[in-house]
């Protein structure tokens, strides 16, 4: 039985684009202002922009390949799609699978590197290295697991004589598992930063704002423990298990899509504060006392104050320099 609302005869495949290709507009506008205001006027580009583009391409692809197997008949039941439009499925599928994490744990590493440009606290910057290496070896025990799940892999997505598969239930205890390591990496990845942006010398408004953009990536965690729910109660062999198996892949890409989103959203500080500034009459933030750590050089033998800036650069004080002066 289909979802109130959904063709039977289309299945929930087009629902799911309607939903998604909206949502990843929006994380590519996003993502297109975030390097457009990092690489102009002047280049900043660092670890966390390289980062999160990993996670945009990889979404990307997601959704490209979504769509080709939706146009195969993804979101039928099973019996509604012909044999060779069940093997591209199922190939299309398993492509899905491989790269879908890539985006997730890339968007998480990027997260990470920008507070890393920020973090002064060395207890902070353990923790923070600590948790891109955990992203690292899930997605790379993700990916071989799927790899080593049957022999020959074709016998994945098609019926190969003498191939060689580890128990179902056991992969499914262990996608359920990672599905859990990526909705508590969610979590971290909003709650972490609050406590890192507070013991920073800002103003209280500043330190607000960047809270809220930095905790975007909760509507990422939310959209995690719904995809937990489902997959924990999704029978393979109810009638509406085709239904019940979309709505997990539309949250789990809703959680990616956001997780781009709330990456891409802290170096977008600056604009949104010129933004409420000119628009709302909002004063200009300015750091309380001295500053977000600020660090003094002295380039061509002149004492000029420079600040750190939330996405890790460095801006000079023009007043500050001049009383140097």
């Amino acid at each position: 039985m289909a979802n109130e609302g959904t063709d039977p005869k289309l299945g929930e495949g087009p629902r799911a684009m309607a939903i998604l290709v909206p949502l990843f507009a929006l994380a590519l506008a996003v993502y297109a202002l975030r390097i457009w205001t990092r690489a102009r006027p002047k280049y900043r580009l660092n670890a966390s922009d390289y980062t999160v583009s990993v996670a945009v391409l990889a979404e990307t692809i997601v959704l490209v390949l979504t769509a080709v197997a939706v146009a195969r008949g993804y979101g039928l039941p099973k019996s509604s799609i012909s044999p060779g439009n069940a093997e591209i499925v199922g190939r299309t599928t398993f492509a899905v699978y491989m790269i879908a994490l890539w985006a997730s744990a890339f968007a998480r590493i990027s997260v990470s590197c920008l507070l890393l440009k920020i973090a002064q606290e060395r207890a902070w910057r353990i923790v923070l290295w600590g948790f891109i290496v955990i992203q690292a070896l899930t997605l790379a025990a993700f990916d071989i697991i799927e790899l080593v799940q049957c022999s020959p892999i074709r016998a994945m997505w098609a019926v190969v004589p003498n191939s060689r598969c580890l128990n179902p239930d056991k992969v499914w205890i262990v996608v359920c598992f990672f599905a859990g390591i990526g909705t508590a990496g969610d979590v971290v990845c909003a709650v972490l930063p609050m406590f890192i942006i507070w013991r920073m010398s800002r103003s209280v408004v500043e330190k607000i704002l960047v809270s809220i953009l930095l905790g975007l990536g909760l509507l990422a965690g939310i959209g995690g423990v719904q995809k937990l729910v489902i997959l924990k109660s999704w029978d393979p062999f109810s009638p509406n298990a085709s239904r019940d198996i979309m709505n997990a892949f539309i949250w789990i890409r809703v959680e990616e899509i956001t997780l781009i989103i709330g990456a891409c959203a802290p170096p977008l500080k600056s604009s949104i504060e010129r933004l409420l500034h000119r628009r709302f009459g909002f004063p200009q933030f300015d750091p309380a006392e001295r500053g977000l750590g600020e660090v003094y050089t002295m380039p061509d033998s002149s004492f000029k104050p420079q600040r750190l800036l939330w996405d890790g650069s460095f801006q000079g004080s023009t007043s500050a320099a001049s009383s140097a002066r």
